[in-house]
C-alpha cells in the first residue's frame, strides 16, 4: 500500500516534508545570525549567514524541483545541489578555519 497526495507517491511527500522543516530551520538560523550580526559585526558571523543562505537556496530548489517533476530534473537537481552544498561547505571550513 503507497501513500499518494496531491498526486505524489509516499517518497516524495517524505522528501518535501523533511525539505520544508530544513527551509524552517535554515530560516530560524539565518534569523539569528543577522541578529547576532547586528549586535557584533564580525565576519564569522558573515560566513554564517552566507553558509546558511545557501542551504537555504539548496531546500528551496529541491522543493522546487520536487514540485515541478523531480523525473525530468533528477540529474540537474543533483548537479546542482551539489554545487551549491560544496559552496556552503567550503563558506562554513573557510570561516572555521580563519575563526
Amino acid at each position: 500500500m503507497t501513500l499518494e497526495l496531491f498526486g505524489y507517491s509516499e517518497i516524495k511527500i517524505i522528501a518535501l516534508t523533511i525539505e520544508l522543516l530544513n527551509i524552517g530551520l535554515l530560516s530560524g538560523l539565518l534569523y539569528l545570525y543577522t541578529k547576532s550580526y547586528r549586535q557584533i559585526k564580525i565576519g564569522f558571523t558573515v560566513g554564517l549567514i552566507l553558509f546558511a543562505t545557501m542551504l537555504l537556496i539548496k531546500s528551496i530548489s529541491t522543493v522546487v524541483f520536487l514540485i515541478v517533476d523531480a523525473d525530468v530534473f533528477i540529474g540537474r537537481h543533483v548537479y546542482i545541489g551539489g554545487i551549491i552544498e560544496f559552496i556552503a561547505l567550503a563558506i562554513l571550513l573557510k570561516i572555521t578555519w580563519d575563526y
